[in-house]
């Protein structure tokens, strides 16, 4: 039975998937271009990134907006436009209540201590005036410089990303994996992500889309080629770009 099939047309995106037991259409608008999901192919050949060279260049605007979209939902937690140490104490507060770590736990005393790494490395990174905050502009500009000189730089077990990059990958692989069993089921993706504001039936959408219609499963390993791939590349059928419950980024 046809599972995937893949073709390319000019105006609308478009995924069909099969399942033994039902038959479901999904719509999905990237930026003009348009890929139909059918024939044992998945819209994503190669998932390793997609590397543009060492030469900096502006980052195309698919990648622009999912980039934009991952500093508003999952970084900038009071909306202001800007991040500062304030909005990791945020997410570091809202990720332990939604787990339940109390205060002083070792799972609470682990995601500080990461979410300080990670804040230490992005001020290094992005924040070019030194006032301790970090503009949309300044987020922009430094995936830019990273897709340029860090990601293109590859090695025999793929694209290369800076530690604190894969410390995120790692942790945001642990906060959609909520029973900790080393795999993210849909039930885990639609929870985790309705607390950030993503409708359950895009979540089941997604998901559907980068599992390769159930059957892919979403371990540690193959999450962090999906993240690498969502940070990365600007590839509008990049299975990587629905790792957020995201169908389409035209509104961001």
């Amino acid at each position: 039975m046809t599972i995937w099939e893949y073709s390319t047309e000019e105006v609308n995106c478009r995924f069909v998937i099969y399942r033994i037991s039902f038959r479901e259409e999904i719509e999905v608008a990237w930026m003009g271009n348009t890929v139909r999901a059918t024939a044992g192919k998945t819209p994503a050949e190669g998932l390793k990134g997609d590397c543009h060279g060492s030469k900096e260049k502006p980052l195309s605007e698919l990648l622009t907006r999912k980039l934009l979209h991952e500093f508003r939902t999952f970084y900038d937690a009071n909306g202001d436009g800007k991040l500062e140490w304030l909005d990791f104490k945020q997410a570091i507060k809202t990720i332990c209540d939604m787990s339940g770590w109390q205060e002083g736990s070792t799972k609470q005393k682990m995601t500080k201590e990461l979410f300080c790494h990670i804040w230490r490395n992005l001020e290094d990174a992005a924040d070019e005036n030194h006032d301790g905050l970090i503009t949309a502009e300044e987020w922009i500009n430094m995936w830019r410089t990273f897709n340029a000189h860090v990601v293109c730089t590859e090695k025999e077990n793929g694209t290369t990303v800076p530690e604190w990059l894969d410390k995120y990958f790692i942790y945001k692989f642990n906060l959609y994996d909520r029973t900790g069993d080393g795999e993210i089921d849909i039930e885990e993706f639609e929870y985790v992500l309705s607390d950030f504001g993503v409708p359950p039936p895009d979540c089941r959408k997604a998901f559907v889309m980068f599992s390769l219609n159930m059957e892919k499963k979403i371990d540690m390993e193959y999450f962090r080629q999906l993240a690498t791939e969502y940070f990365t590349s600007d590839d509008p059928c990049a299975l990587g770009n629905f790792i957020n419950g995201k169908l389409t980024y035209l509104d961001t």
